[in-house]
C-alpha cells in the first residue's frame, strides 16, 4: 500500500519580509538597468507575485523608487557608521549623517565609506545610475539628490573642520568629487583598479 503523501502549505511571508524583499529585488534592478530599464512587471515577477500584489505594498513606481533610496540611505549609514565603529547610527534620516554622530574627521570618514563601498558593488551603481539619471530635471528624484549633494557637502565641511584644513567647505567639495569620480573608475571595470588603495592615496594628498 502507498503511503499517503501530504503537500506542506508553504509558509506566507509578512509584510514586512516581503516589503523588504521587494526593495532588496528593485536595488538590484535600478542597479543594472536605472530607473527608466525596469518595470514594475519586472519586480513582481522576480518576487514570484502579481503586479497587483506588488502594487498592494507600493502604490506606484515612482513610490518604489523613493522608499528603495531611503532603505538603501539606511542600511548604507549602518554599515558605514559600524564599520567605523560609531554607536548611535540608525540611517532614519539622510540629513542627520555620520559625522555628527562622532568625533572623526573627514579623512577617517570618507576612507570607511570607501572601504565599506568596495564591498557594496551593487549600491554603488545604484547610486551612479540613479544620480546620473537625475541630472534631467523631470526625472522622479531630481530634487532628493540635488539635497543629498547639499547634505553631504555640509557634512563633509563639518568633519573636515576636525582634520584642520584651512577652507572645510573647499575640501568638502574636492573629496566628494573625487570619490565619486574614483568610483565611477572603479565600477567601469576596464582598469583594474585598486579602489580602497587609490583611495588612501588621494586623500593623503587632499588631508595631509
Amino acid at each position: 500500500m502507498r503511503r499517503r503523501t501530504e503537500n506542506k502549505p508553504r509558509k506566507r511571508m509578512s509584510a514586512e519580509d516581503r516589503r523588504k524583499a521587494i526593495l532588496e529585488t528593485t536595488v538590484s534592478f535600478i542597479s543594472q538597468f536605472g530607473f527608466w530599464g525596469f518595470t514594475i512587471r519586472d519586480v513582481a515577477q522576480a518576487q514570484n507575485i502579481t503586479e497587483a500584489g506588488l502594487l498592494y505594498y507600493f502604490k506606484s513606481k515612482e513610490q518604489l523608487l523613493e522608499e528603495t533610496l531611503k532603505y538603501a540611505d539606511r542600511t548604507n549609514q549602518i554599515a558605514i557608521a559600524e564599520h567605523l565603529g560609531v554607536q548611535g547610527v540608525t540611517g532614519e534620516v539622510l540629513d542627520d549623517g555620520i559625522a555628527y554622530h562622532c568625533d572623526l574627521g573627514l579623512k577617517a570618514i570618507s576612507t570607511g565609506t570607501v572601504e565599506t563601498n568596495a564591498d557594496r558593488p551593487e549600491m554603488v551603481r545604484l547610486y551612479t545610475l540613479l544620480e546620473s539619471e537625475a541630472l534631467s530635471k523631470d526625472h522622479p528624484v531630481h530634487e532628493y539628490f540635488e539635497q543629498r549633494e547639499i547634505n553631504l557637502l555640509k557634512e563633509y565641511a563639518f568633519a573636515a573642520e576636525r582634520d584642520g584644513v584651512a577652507d572645510p567647505e573647499r575640501t568638502a567639495l574636492q573629496v566628494l568629487s573625487a570619490m565619486e569620480g574614483l568610483q565611477l573608475r572603479w565600477l567601469n571595470g576596464s582598469h583594474d583598479v585598486d579602489f580602497v588603495g587609490e583611495w588612501k592615496a588621494i586623500i593623503d594628498l587632499l588631508i595631509p
